[in-house]
């Protein structure tokens, strides 16, 4: 007698099901208001938690809520309760979650307890700070489906659990949560077909961006104090941009990838890394420097032996305590052109750095279209098999943010060949070969008589959108193909009564008429925009000191 195969439909409702078990029923909210009444949350979570909870959550960075937690200010059982309560209630406004861990985590948190009531110390560097991780990563005990509902039901294991998890548990850090992602993580939004589309808490009509928009939605709604996200494209830098919050895609080599998921493995034409995620730029620097310390190179192979260099950092404050540091701006890559309010914190970001004594030139490199077509050609290159194959497991259809890319059934794209990838990778060496030139000439543009330090990009040419229209991520594509250093940068909010509707524009193309056409500026009030601050590559050190600075520079 043969048994029948579950639909993929009753597989995703019964984990969707699954997850709000997993939600305390205190800490749930009565009432979900609709979006379209109630676009922004980011006030409105603060009504649901106690003046202790909000102390917590929102007045602390990383670092000084670590050293609260080390010095036994706070308990680790209380600081892992405000952020299971925020994270509950950002689950309920904009759909963030894929995995709730709260009850490993809090039994966690009282080991942590007992351990410091014992020995009067800390149990690492990272004691007691709950963090949360994008899908992608495999935590010992949790899932790890990528979106897919063929990989429903596969638990990690000890051995199977992903090397900074690992590092990051030794370290006294707390796995609360694990974030939603677009299925296979090839889309920039976040949708699939178990926990559905993760919106944007500054306004829940437009999405928090992709692939790691789960993350960044969670993170602005402080339901975690650090987050780590993955980037192939734009993963980090969009959705951070979207949010509000800041983001590091290191170079290649640079962080541990060990065991953690990805769509497409073993294609290494144009490899993903994963960076932090958090609310400030020090607290970037400061789990990296940590994670560094645990010294990956000696199990993961990709690993690079970079320990942290504070000879770097300490190079660049020199620099800029005498206002010699030099940047360049890209206000537009010649694909694209980005909306009012992208191009406003373009220029806002320049006049301040100007202002406090720097030298700011145009940037105007090899064509970023170029760039744009190496990482699609990349991405396509096994014309969506790995992506189909898996989706056929189940029988479920791809969510239309990833059926615009690779089609509603294999066959949409060619398939390429060996010799066309090997193209792929000839490409890209020669565009990073002519990029490098080019940095290298700017020496004879500026007033040190060296190449600039770091340049100045949007991160999107848009600052959000509505579901189903995210069609470019070339602003940051261009990055994972040179494979520098580059931080997400919050600047400013979009202001209708200043970024205005441009009704003559003339547009350069179908793509770029498309994507102009989506700006309005009633609906995209008030969503943040940020920018890039991009090095070159291996630059982490020079990349979060420089982000930091234009970041004070702004105010």
């Amino acid at each position: 007698m043969t048994v029948e195969k579950p639909s993929w439909q009753s597989i995703a409702e019964l984990k969707r099901a699954a997850l709000q078990e997993l939600l305390p029923v205190s800490f749930q909210i009565e009432s979900v208001p609709s979006a379209e009444k109630l676009p922004n949350v980011t006030d409105f979570i603060q009504t649901f938690l106690s003046p202790a909870e909000l102390d917590i959550t929102e007045n602390h960075s990383a670092e000084v809520l670590r050293s609260k937690l080390t010095a036994g200010e706070l308990s680790a059982t209380e600081v892992t309760k405000a952020f299971c309560h925020r994270a509950t209630i950002a689950h309920q406004l904009v759909n963030c979650l894929s995995e709730i861990l709260f009850p490993q985590a809090l039994s966690r948190a009282e080991e942590l307890d007992e351990y410091y009531r014992t020995h009067k110390k800390p149990i690492g560097p990272l004691h007691g700070l709950p963090i949360s991780l994008k899908d992608s990563f495999r935590v010992e005990g949790a899932e790890t489906s990528l979106g897919y509902v063929a990989w429903l039901g596969a638990v990690e294991t000890e051995e199977t659990e992903s090397w900074l998890v690992k590092a990051l548990k030794d370290m006294g850090a707390i796995i609360i949560a694990k974030t939603n992602v677009p299925s296979s993580l090839m889309a920039i939004e976040t949708n699939n077909n178990t926990v559905g589309y993760t919106t944007n808490p500054h306004n829940r009509l437009l999405s928090s961006g992709g692939s790691s928009g789960g993350e960044a939605a969670l993170l602005s709604l402080r339901g975690s104090i650090l987050g780590f996200g993955s980037d192939v494209g734009a993963s980090i830098r969009l959705p951070c941009s979207f949010t509000g919050i800041s983001g590091l895609k290191p170079s290649h080599g640079r962080l541990p990838y060990l065991k953690v998921a990805n769509s497409m493995e073993g294609h290494e034409t144009v490899p993903s890394v994963i960076g932090p995620m958090g609310h400030n730029i020090s607290d970037l620097r400061f789990v990296v420097q940590k994670v560094l310390e645990h010294s990956p190179w000696l199990t993961d192979p990709k690993v690079i032996q970079v320990p942290w260099r504070l000879e770097i950092e300490d190079e660049v404050r020199e620099k800029m305590a005498t206002k010699r540091l030099t940047f360049g701006v890209l206000r537009h890559d010649g694909v694209v052109k980005p909306h009012p309010p992208v191009a406003r914190a373009i220029e806002q970001t320049v006049h301040a750095l100007e202002e406090a004594g720097y030298e700011v030139i145009e940037w105007s490199p090899p064509p970023h279209s170029e760039a744009f077509h190496i990482l699609w050609n990349t991405f396509a290159a096994d014309g969506g098999i790995d992506i189909h194959r898996t989706l056929e497991q189940s029988g479920e259809p791809p969510v239309p943010q990833l059926a615009v890319s690779y089609g509603e059934n294999l066959g949409h794209l060619p398939v390429g060949t060996v010799n066309d990838l090997w193209t792929i990778q000839q490409q890209r060496y020669d565009y990073q070969v002519r990029y490098l030139e080019y940095w290298n000439s700017t020496a004879a543009c500026t007033r040190s008589g060296q190449p600039v330090d770091a340049i100045i990009a949007p991160a999107s040419p848009t600052t959000a959108y509505q579901p189903s229209e995210g069609m470019y991520f070339g602003y940051t594509g261009v990055y994972n193909v040179l494979d520098f250093s580059t931080v997400a940068v919050p600047v400013t909010k979009v202001d209708k009564a200043q970024d205005i509707l441009v009704e003559d524009y003339s547009p350069s193309g179908d793509l770029d008429a498309a994507i102009w056409k989506q700006y309005n500026p009633d609906l995209f009030h008030g969503s943040p925009v940020g920018v890039q601050v991009i090095c070159r590559r291996l630059e982490e050190e020079k990349v979060l000191a420089i982000a930091e600075e234009v970041q004070a520079t702004l105010g």
